[in-house]
């Protein structure tokens, strides 16, 4: 997918919202709605029928969470489900004592809302996560607060939501670390029809009710923060200055235990006067935050790979995978390729034939620009169809490769 590509496939997602006024200025504010409009690209990700999409995922049956606040009994068990039916069965048992449910994972059940999660990756450069919440008429959820941002779309039924007028706190989202349920406080009520959207910051207090039988589409991510910003300052200072990788805490244990801790301090505040000189030094940032993406764009939901790589020859078409894109990261002597699911080293001699492939999404093998040889393009190829980042054209495309 090129960055053009995911910003159209945003754009139609987001409709009548622009892709520009998503990015800078809800991304900056608080909750905010999108009415549905026909033209959107957002009310069919799940199908015709999402109900039967997700009963018969009973794979991912261990790992559905609940909710209520209006239970009528405890939370049937979901170990040990045999099949569809049995799935079907056990959510129903949910449903009748007022609970909602969450499924995850929905990027492996629809290759529609995976699109548009990864669209939205290759602009944030930030991981998303999209989940299900299926509920029946007059369940009420608790007050809480999620600790990523999420785009909410209401898919069946409809959904009144109660969510808190101030400005959100924006929470670090520390693991393992729970507190008091939030206060909802003043709050504004918003409906939720089918095809409308809502943006809603982390940290901000709600709770809903399902007016009818429900069913909405989570998108959960985490644009960069100030403080993920000074983090990938500091790796790369880290890397360029020894002085930073030094020891200090070597009596650590002892020094917890007295005001001898405080002789930590001197060391840590000439790091920090180190990283303000660096970071106020042209380039610096930019390169930080490059090698930043670099670590994070690998870690995201690695790209379906094949069992084993197709024989190609120079005539061969390949095509970019819809859910395929990289970051690259150059050094005198090395192209760094960064893809979800990995990282290639390769030698820069092949950098013009790497870009080319990452910029042209349909291509003969034998066109491979670079002025490389033709083992070299076959090479690349295959081991890109190895990665997943490409594939072989399918026979029903009758068009010429560019």
């Amino acid at each position: 997918m090129l960055f053009q590509d995911a910003q159209r496939t945003l754009g139609q997602f987001l409709f009548p919202l622009s892709v520009d006024d998503f990015l800078d200025e809800a991304l900056t504010g608080g909750f905010r709605k999108i009415d549905h409009d026909d033209r959107a690209r957002r009310a069919d990700l799940l199908g015709a029928e999402p109900e039967a999409m997700l009963a018969s995922a009973f794979h991912l049956a261990a790992d559905l969470t609940f909710h209520s606040a209006n239970a009528t009994g405890p939370a049937p068990s979901l170990k040990g489900v045999a099949d569809a039916d049995d799935f079907r069965a056990r959510i129903d048992e949910f449903h009748a004592r007022n609970y909602s449910l969450r499924f995850p994972d929905l990027r492996t059940l629809s290759p529609a809302v995976d699109e548009v999660s990864r669209a939205l990756e290759i602009l944030l450069h930030q991981p998303v996560k999209a989940s299900a919440f299926w509920s029946r008429s007059g369940m009420r959820a608790p007050v809480h607060h999620d600790d990523t941002d999420l785009i909410i779309v209401q898919m069946k039924g409809r959904k009144r939501w109660f969510v808190s007028a101030g400005p959100s706190q924006l929470p670090n989202g520390w693991k393992g670390v729970s507190g008091d349920a939030p206060e909802l406080g003043d709050y504004e009520i918003v409906d939720l029809a089918p095809g409308d959207l809502l943006y809603l910051p982390r940290g901000t207090p709600h709770t809903v009710e399902s007016e009818t039988e429900s069913l909405h589409l989570n998108l959960g991510f985490t644009p960069l923060t100030v403080r993920e910003a000074v983090i990938a300052a500091l790796d790369q200072l880290s890397d360029q200055d020894r002085a930073l990788r030094l020891t200090v805490g070597q009596r650590l244990g002892f020094q917890l235990k007295g005001p001898q801790v405080e002789q930590l301090a001197p060391p840590v505040a000439d790091a920090v006067e180190r990283l303000l000189a660096a970071v106020r030094s042209p380039g610096f940032m930019a390169r930080a935050l490059h090698v930043r993406s670099a670590r994070e764009v690998p870690r995201l939901d690695a790209l379906p790979r094949p069992d084993a790589a197709p024989a190609i020859d120079l005539d061969t078409v390949l095509t970019q995978r819809a859910t395929a894109f990289c970051h690259l990261v150059a050094t005198p002597e090395k192209l760094e390729f960064c893809f979800p699911g990995g990282n290639l080293y390769i030698h820069r001699g092949a950098q013009e034939s790497v870009v080319y492939m990452v910029n042209t999404p349909r291509f003969r093998v034998r066109d491979i620009a670079g002025g490389v040889d033709d083992d070299v393009r076959l090479s690349l190829a295959t081991r890109f169809l190895e990665i997943g980042y490409l594939e072989m054209e399918t026979p029903d495309s009758n068009s010429a490769p560019h």
